[in-house]
């Protein structure tokens, strides 16, 4: 493992906890001292040398955890060292207290026994206590580190999905441009010697288009409003183009209009039930367009006279449906749905559900 030369500034909160902890047990132990030994200043001072020896102790053992690695260690590589670790500090926090009680004995010294036995009992005692309390920091801290590190591996994630999300949704926004205006040009291209000022109109209404796809394509969800509004501009630019041949209806809840969809969504839906639909059918065709809010669902159809042979008779890639449920599913994932079916009664329905979102 790499060393680091410098570790981290430890934030306001790594402070707030190295005081508050150790400075919780100063008062712990002061406040217990008098159930086993009797009350004095000396014995306080001893408990103070012992608190913030050991918060010094425990600052060096993070430079030391940071230098070496330690932090990316794992369980099985780090538990010997920090054991290790605590083990020497717990040895040297000791000497250090037995240090200050020698140079500094207490004015009314308690009768001790000072056999070779006796002290390596106390000694022991003590160092096992300041293990344990050096282990139970360290085991806070790492599991402190622990969660951090695993927020964070999260959150970078979390980014590059979404930035892969992003990537994919450019990228079939870039696929929809050619589904898109070839069939808007076709619609065009019949106007242009037969009725010209029929054929300006036209223009008007696919600048207008092109200005909302321009407009739109740095943005994942829009309006429904501004979908709709796009779509009359496309159902006009048809209706020149099939005259008799195409009625719609419309059923528009108010409360749908604010609801935010995929760019160019409806427009999609609408293409494919012009195309496979009316285009499919010499006779009249009828297309309605309904939308609603149900709850939090936003639910739209697109339902055109016809039949899914029609379809299936044609050479058809599926490219704006397959790239519709595709941008559902990045924007939404399982919240969002687009089927299509045939009704029985000669109709064909494509239905597209999704959450509610609004501005």
């Amino acid at each position: 493992m790499k060393n680091r030369s410098t570790p981290p500034r430890p934030p306001a909160a790594y402070w707030w906890c190295q005081v508050g902890g150790w400075g919780g047990f100063f008062f712990f132990t002061v406040f217990t001292s008098p159930g086993f030994a009797a009350f004095s200043w000396h014995i306080v001072g001893g408990y103070f040398l012992l608190c913030s020896g050991g918060l010094l102790l425990t600052h060096a053992l993070r430079a030391l955890i940071w230098r070496r690695g330690w932090i990316d260690f794992p369980i099985a590589k780090l538990l010997p060292r920090i054991l290790a670790a605590n083990l020497g500090l717990a040895f040297v926090l000791v000497a250090l207290v037995w240090v200050y009680f020698i140079f500094l004995p207490p004015p009314n010294r308690v009768s001790w026994r000072h056999d070779r036995a006796a002290t390596v009992a106390i000694a022991a005692t003590f160092v096992s206590n300041d293990f344990i309390l050096l282990t139970l920091w360290s085991g806070i801290y790492f599991g402190v580190a622990f969660f951090k590190r695993q927020r964070r591996i999260e959150i970078e994630r979390y980014q590059a999905q979404t930035a892969l999300a992003q990537a994919e949704l450019r990228g079939l926004k870039s696929q929809l441009n050619p589904h898109f205006f070839f069939n808007s040009l076709n619609s065009l291209r019949a106007l242009v010697l037969e009725d010209p000022a029929r054929a300006q109109e036209a223009i008007t209404q696919m600048a207008a288009i092109l200005r909302y796809h321009l407009q739109s394509g740095e943005r994942s969800l829009v309006p429904l409003a501004e979908e709709i509004e796009t779509v009359e501009q496309y159902l006009a630019l048809e209706l020149i183009r099939f005259e008799d041949r195409l009625t719609t209806e419309r059923a528009i809840d108010p409360d749908a209009l604010p609801c935010l969809v995929p760019p160019l969504a409806l427009q999609t839906l609408v293409e494919n039930a012009v195309k496979y639909g009316v285009s499919r059918d010499s006779g009249p065709g009828l297309l309605r367009l309904t939308a609603g809010v149900n709850d939090t669902v936003l639910e739209i159809s697109v339902g055109n006279t016809g039949s899914l042979r029609d379809v299936s008779s044609v050479q058809s890639t599926g490219l704006g449906l397959t790239n519709l449920r595709t941008r559902l599913r990045l924007l939404f994932a399982e919240q969002a749905s687009l089927d299509l079916h045939e009704l029985p009664s000669g109709w064909v329905k494509a239905r597209m559900t999704l959450p509610v979102t609004k501005p």
